[in-house]
């Protein structure tokens, strides 16, 4: 006699800054959520989320999130406060970004400045949260902005403090390193092709958030 099929329970996901948790319940609560993630709930993060097809918003623990919206919804972290105990406030902008670009900043929840040194412009990207994995838990991203951008690409990307892997295991071609305002970055050499009609910001940070997602998956 052919064993009866037990039906799966249905799963909901839920990506936290770039991990992404499964859930047995269509509701979970951001608190949760966190501590699902891995991420200490108390730390103090500025919370915004994403749902397909909305305008993101900021949360706190408290909130509740439905689960069974079209596509997975996104918790973007960014630490309220930066290393020195400094509350994150206005940054520098010593010149201006596309306005597509300041846009899907903003949308993003992300802390950003932009700063001249020695003629280059650079855009930077303080406390960017870490997939767990790193010996560091936020770093300062770095992304040269050509003057001809987006007719010239953007192209690499620049950490500091320099990353480290928890597991020991070297990382490629991130071995030079790029003196920017007197403090040392590390260069990701991490390549791609380049369409000026098409590419922008947004998939650059794509490709950040891919090339750091990349290097602790098993």
């Amino acid at each position: 006699m052919e064993q009866e099929r037990v039906p799966r329970p249905e799963v909901w996901k839920l990506n936290v800054q770039g991990i992404v948790i499964q859930s047995a319940q269509p509701v979970i609560v951001v608190r949760d959520a966190l501590k699902l993630a891995g991420f200490d709930p108390e730390a103090g993060w500025i919370i915004v989320l994403k749902v397909a097809g909305e305008k993101r918003k900021e949360v706190d623990l408290t909130a509740r999130i439905d689960l069974t919206h079209t596509g997975i919804e996104k918790l973007r972290l960014t630490p309220r406060q930066i290393n020195n105990g400094e509350v994150v406030t206005s940054r520098r902008r010593e010149f201006a970004l596309l306005a597509k670009d300041e846009a899907h900043l903003e949308r993003l929840g992300i802390v950003w400045e932009t700063v001249l040194d020695g003629g280059r412009r650079w855009l930077i990207l303080p406390a960017y949260l870490l997939p767990v994995g790193y010996t560091e838990t936020i770093v300062d991203v770095a992304i040269e902005v050509p003057s001809a951008y987006p007719g010239a690409q953007l192209d690499m990307f620049y950490c500091h403090p320099p990353l480290a892997l928890t597991s020991g295991k070297p990382i490629p071609q991130t071995q030079h390193t790029e003196t920017v305002l007197g403090r040392t970055f590390q260069r990701w050499s991490r390549h791609r092709g380049w369409d000026c009609a098409k590419d922008s910001l947004a998939t650059h940070l794509a490709l950040v958030d891919e090339s750091l997602s990349r290097e602790i998956e098993p």
